[in-house]
């Protein structure tokens, strides 16, 4: 077991809850752009190895799927060299993805991520 503190940075249309990654809580997240600086979740255990990512959909009342629980179509690997590192940006994408991205300090959004905002950027007039 590792642990990590915990930034989780999504890149959907829409708040989400509950993410949880092995089982473990990382927290929520606004939405669009990539929702918000997101908060940090400290001392999140992990065990080394393919990690099952799911989060549960939020929004305006009315909004389909509301509630509904998502699970990442990939199982993104966490390995000995990542746990070498104290923070942990998990990134949500879209196309219901999951990137675990090891970093020394704050994670930032990633090159995907910041072409998911900026194209939102210029679809939204921001």
């Amino acid at each position: 077991m590792v642990y990590f503190d915990v930034n989780l940075k999504s890149y959907l249309e829409r708040p989400i809850f509950d993410v949880m990654v092995g089982g473990h809580d990382v927290g929520v997240a606004g939405g669009p752009p990539h929702g918000g600086p997101g908060g940090l979740m400290t001392g999140v255990p992990m065990r080394l190895g393919p990690q099952t990512v799911t989060w549960r959909l939020d929004g305006p009342e009315g909004m389909p799927g509301n509630g509904d629980t998502v699970s990442a179509v990939n199982r993104p690997v966490l390995t000995l060299e990542m746990a070498k590192h104290q923070y942990m940006g998990v990134h949500i994408y879209p196309d219901n993805t999951v990137e675990l991205v090891p970093d020394d300090g704050w994670p930032d959004p990633t090159a995907r991520g910041e072409e998911i905002n900026r194209q939102w950027r210029a679809a939204h007039g921001q």
